[in-house]
């Protein structure tokens, strides 16, 4: 298939985060850098990642170029961006309150280095804090014009006022703003104290991955138990994606349900305490399950790349997640992309993928019955697979790029349509 894109001389956009896929972490954040080569369709597009560095803590690791200099951008893969990878001087653990700061003197370092082979017209920033807020900084000292993409994290960072006060200024003073949830849209009118008008863009789902096949033959190639069922559940370990709760209901699924397997998903996100706790939970409950066919009752397979999730979610028999906070989860939108049923929290965007009975059910945060009842019901029931994968693969990547792509050309004031033509890295 052929990558068409838009490339206007003069008009790039400078998407920044510290979030995006490097050679030492290809998994972190993939839908950025999924949104990021679906715009590249249509604007050019350069990314600058500030990596964070403590020179004795927290030395940089050169891969492939990644922090070793600010003027050595990675070549772009194939229809996908340029990145520059500055350092961002970051103390761990200590005065969070400066690191909007520490992100402004790195991205200012990287943009600079972006307009060595086109000029910036416009910086689109990830996440809010320190991203967006130290992005932000620099626009308005360059005079550029200033989108922020809000997700998740926003949630988190209310509860420090310092920060919420930047944050609230950033959102009064954004020329648009991007929410990846209607609820998050909500929670940022409520910081700034006004309607902002932002636009609401939902992720996508890679459909060339997560889409619906033969679960049995998934099993199988995954080696799973056939008495067995299955239950997936994906995210980091850590507190905020609720690992935890459904450990604690597992002895209580499986006394009703029979040989029920939980697979966790995700790899460790800064928490150490909460994987001690979280390990010392799976131990008891595998203790004490009375097993039939080998294995154990919960396993925790760590991080995997995207097609092995897509087969287990293939070969699972519910996905369950709960979460104590979310924004949009891709990791909820994904099952259902694999025809996977779905039980969640009812938190953040969950209600707005999980939109009817047909697809899953949400249960109140913090209500432990009705978790392992959600759970429960949810194995009993039959589920029209091919339906739920169809509902929850109808977004793709591409509608989401042309959607900001259309806030962009507001925000650069353009009022005509683009008219795609051939890029010059075809796929």
């Amino acid at each position: 298939m052929e990558v068409f894109a838009v490339w206007l001389a003069g008009m790039s956009i400078v998407s920044t985060t510290m979030c995006y896929p490097s050679a030492g972490s290809a998994t972190q954040g993939v839908f950025i850098e999924r949104r990021l080569r679906a715009i590249c369709r249509w604007m050019p597009v350069q990314v600058v990642a500030p990596v964070p560095w403590f020179p004795l803590l927290r030395p940089v690791r050169v891969e492939g170029g990644a922090g070793a200099s600010p003027t050595a951008a990675e070549e772009a893969g194939v229809g996908g961006p340029s990145v520059v990878r500055p350092r961002m001087f970051y103390l761990p653990g200590v005065m969070k309150r400066w690191d909007a700061a520490f992100y402004a003197a790195a991205f200012e370092k990287g943009l600079r280095a972006t307009k060595a082979t086109d000029t910036a017209r416009l910086i689109d920033a990830h996440f809010v804090w320190p991203d967006g807020v130290g992005a932000w900084r620099v626009a308005r000292q360059e005079g550029l014009p200033f989108v922020c993409t809000i997700r998740g994290k926003l949630v988190s960072q209310m509860a420090d006022r310092h920060k919420r006060r930047l944050i609230a200024e950033m959102f009064r003073e954004a020329d648009a703003l991007i929410a990846v949830s209607r609820s998050l849209a909500t929670l940022a009118n409520d910081v700034a104290g006004m309607d902002l008008g932002v636009h609401v863009i939902p992720n996508g789902v890679d459909r060339m991955v997560f889409h619906r096949h033969d679960g049995a033959a998934a099993r199988a190639a995954l080696g799973l138990p056939e008495q067995a069922r299955c239950v997936v559940s994906v995210g980091h370990l850590q507190s905020l994606k609720g690992f935890d709760r459904l450990v604690e209901v597992w002895p209580e699924v499986r006394r009703r349900c029979g040989d029920m397997r939980l697979l966790l998903i995700g790899g460790e996100a800064g928490e150490p305490k909460y994987v001690e706790r979280l390990n010392a939970l799976i131990d008891a409950v595998n203790r004490g399950a009375d097993l039939t066919g080998g294995g154990a009752a919960v396993t925790c397979l760590g991080r995997q790349p995207p097609e092995t999730i897509a087969r287990l979610l293939n070969a699972a028999d519910l996905f369950a997640l709960a979460s104590r906070s979310e924004g949009w989860c891709n990791a909820v939108a994904e099952a259902l992309a694999c025809g996977c049923p779905v039980v969640a929290t009812d938190v953040g965007g969950n209600q707005e993928i999980v939109r009817e009975s047909r697809l899953g059910e949400l249960v109140p945060l913090g209500r432990r019955d009705a978790l392992a009842e959600a759970v429960c019901g949810a194995l009993g029931r039959e589920w029209e697979r091919s339906y739920i994968a169809q509902v929850g693969g109808q977004r793709d990547w591409q509608q989401v790029g042309r959607e900001c792509v259309d806030v962009f050309e507001k925000v650069l004031g353009r009022g005509e349509a683009l008219r795609p033509k051939q890029c010059p890295n075809p796929a």
